[in-house]
């Protein structure tokens, strides 16, 4: 945050040894091992916090900073449970304090173009939506816990625990390895979705989906599925007036995307779909791009069109890559970057200037942890009741959608 305007005074980890390197980039910097500790008792040197520590701290940290009157960056995704991104929402709207999540690619040219295409209509009436990753780059389809064994001397396990439930520490539980436990982490969805399903529910305006459906290898059970398909049904919205079926796809599975060569003699660029994106498809044309980085190769692009016409595909790439130039030239003097934009806010105590708030990002999230759910119970259809709040019908299902924190910690605003 150092190059978009912050000032460090303090820092906070519970691995003094992997937190070595930052460490010595600020040898002035104070340094803790508990957050609590550092909000009660430096309280008064600083104005806000950047959280990136595994998925299961987020609501703690993040509600107790708040507690403390402190603006809030918090990496993605913004919780592991439903419930714990419903009172970070709710204590953010109620402190008005700048609370921002980390999905990066919100801010950018690429989110910007996403959002003119479907605007301007060049779509045409949307039928469906396409994500996926790559990813888990880390273990997962687990079906038994690792042996326990000692913790590094430089661990506080006890602190890394956090708010879960205490056990032995194991060696298949960090450094990244987290991501892939129920107890810890949000899997691939959880991991990538804030990121690329970031298009579809801006663009689009959804909300939670109706129902939620997964197709997995294994059930998720103590670890996440090596591979999982989900499918996610939205009611209509203004932009989506028939509704929309919403597929999601990772561990290597991906939908079927166009190839297009690259011809040099026209300067016609290729496409390949590559390890994640997300695509849009319309009765007139398919978009298909990301916002998970700002390489010029993940900017959104016209792959399909409704005709087989060649030359029809080739005219329309070209507008679309003309009108992706155009937004970039009207940006490039005014465009911040997402940490900018959260400094600025928080500055100037303007939470309604922020990038992608915890209200925006929330029901990306949400709809993305009962994703997750779903992997829990593959074939099943779970449907959503928005108005209570939970799965219809589904005692077992709405098990998960909370977990209450252990002693010592807390998720009350």
């Amino acid at each position: 945050m150092i190059h978009a305007g912050g000032t460090p005074v303090a820092l906070c980890d519970v691995d003094v040894q992997r937190a070595g390197k930052t460490f010595c980039q600020h040898p002035d910097v104070e340094r803790f091992t508990d957050y609590r500790v550092m909000l009660d008792e430096f309280d008064k040197e600083f104005d806000a916090v950047v959280i990136s520590t595994p998925d299961h701290t987020h609501a703690a940290i993040g509600l107790a900073a708040m507690r403390h009157g402190k603006h809030v960056y918090l990496q993605c995704p913004m919780a592991r449970t439903f419930d714990e991104v419903q009172r970070l929402q709710t204590a953010a709207a109620e402190s008005g304090l700048a609370v921002q999540v980390g999905n990066q690619g919100h801010s950018s040219l690429h989110m910007r173009a996403f959002q003119d295409f479907v605007q301007r209509g060049v779509l045409g009436e949307i039928q469906s939506v396409h994500c996926w990753t790559d990813r888990p780059e880390w273990p997962q389809g687990m079906a038994t816990t690792p042996v326990s064994t000692s913790p590094p001397i430089s661990l506080d396990w006890d602190l890394w625990l956090g708010p879960v439930a205490d056990r032995p520490f194991c060696k298949g539980y960090l450094p990244v390895a987290w991501r892939g436990w129920w107890d810890f982490g949000t899997g691939a969805l959880g991991d990538m979705g804030c990121h690329l399903l970031d298009p579809a529910f801006t663009a689009l305006r959804l909300k939670l989906p109706r129902t939620v459906t997964a197709d997995c290898e294994t059930a998720a059970s103590i670890s996440y599925p090596v591979w999982s398909q989900v499918q996610m049904e939205f009611d209509a919205t203004d932009v989506c007036p028939k509704g929309l079926k919403l597929t999601w796809d990772d561990g290597g599975k991906q939908p079927e995307t166009p190839t297009i060569i690259a011809d040099e003699t026209t300067g016609e660029p290729g496409f390949s779909a590559g390890g994640s994106g997300c695509m849009i498809v319309g009765d007139k044309m398919t978009l298909v791009g990301s916002t998970l980085a700002n390489e010029s190769d993940q900017m959104p692009q016209i792959v399909a069109v409704a005709s087989d016409d060649d030359s029809e595909l080739a005219a329309a790439r070209q507008a679309a890559r003309e009108r992706a130039e155009q937004l970039s030239a009207e940006g490039s003097k005014t465009s911040k970057s997402h940490y900018e934009r959260w400094i600025q806010a928080a500055r100037e105590g303007k939470s309604d200037a922020l990038a992608s708030d915890l209200q925006t990002a929330g029901t990306m999230t949400q709809a993305s942890l009962l994703g997750c759910i779903a992997t829990r119970f593959p074939g099943q259809a779970l449907r959503w009741d928005e108005a209570k709040q939970q799965f219809a019908g589904s005692d077992e299902a709405n098990s998960f959608l909370s977990f209450e924190p252990r002693e010592g910690h807390s998720f009350e605003a």
